[in-house]
């Protein structure tokens, strides 16, 4: 590995963009994992539309066809509205989706290698999906393994409980460096107490108490941000 860093997270979707950028900010969330243990990129939920996608895209000047595997946490259109865009582009793409949506997903877009997930799998080096948790609601999560044994977790919306999810964390790595997605409803807030670095956004229901209960681990996130870990 070259780098001094891991991963590079680069921020595709997400409400607010980087001041005095031409990112586009739009309701979802999209981010792309620069593996540096592989070289490989992984794109961790598609946004809300391929028009925003294409474009913060383009902005980091990254090349559609370079992408190489696709993770969807679950099935809401703001995680998934940029997924038909990035397959008519790159159809042989590795698509990893919970198990419950694997079969409409097999059928919507045939050409990919569509994975379900559902219990914890390998998606990349040091990349490990949690496998699908929650009960009404399937989804699943990412867990990021540094050089330094570091874990960052990279969430979608967080529907089967974030209180869960850093539990299952905490079990695998001895401090987690960040958290970046959505937290939903969460408000268990002694769970993010450990965090070096809470990247709460996209449906954060209690973004502003979480600002300011950690102010010096709170970081607002833009769509063109780029995070290294």
């Amino acid at each position: 590995m070259k780098s001094e860093f891991s991963f590079e997270i680069r921020i595709l979707t997400e409400q607010k963009s980087k001041p005095d950028t031409n990112f586009l900010g739009e309701f979802g969330f999209s981010a792309l994992i620069c593996n540096e243990f592989t070289q490989n990129r992984i794109l961790f939920d598609t946004g809300a539309t391929f028009e925003t996608l294409e474009n913060n895209l383009e902005q980091f000047g990254e090349d559609i066809s370079e992408i190489n595997k696709i993770v969807i946490s679950h099935n809401h259109s703001e995680q998934t509205g940029g997924l038909k865009g990035i397959y008519e582009k790159n159809p042989e793409i590795d698509i990893y989706v919970p198990e419950e949506i694997k079969k409409n997903y097999s059928h919507l877009y045939k050409k990919a290698k569509v994975h379900g997930v559902s219990e914890e799998l390998e998606i990349d080096e040091n990349i490990t999906s949690t496998g699908q948790l929650g009960n009404y609601l399937k989804e699943q999560s990412l867990f990021l393994k540094t050089i330094d044994d570091e874990g960052v977790i990279l969430v979608g919306c967080a529907h089967p409980g974030m209180d869960e999810i850093i539990t299952l964390a905490k079990k695998k790595f001895p401090k987690i460096a960040g958290l970046i997605g959505g937290l939903h409803e969460f408000r268990k807030y002694y769970f993010l107490d450990e965090i070096d670095m809470i990247g709460a956004c996209h449906c954060t229901k209690h973004l502003e108490e979480i600002s300011k209960r950690f102010p010096e681990t709170y970081k607002e996130i833009f769509a063109g941000e780029i995070l290294r870990f």
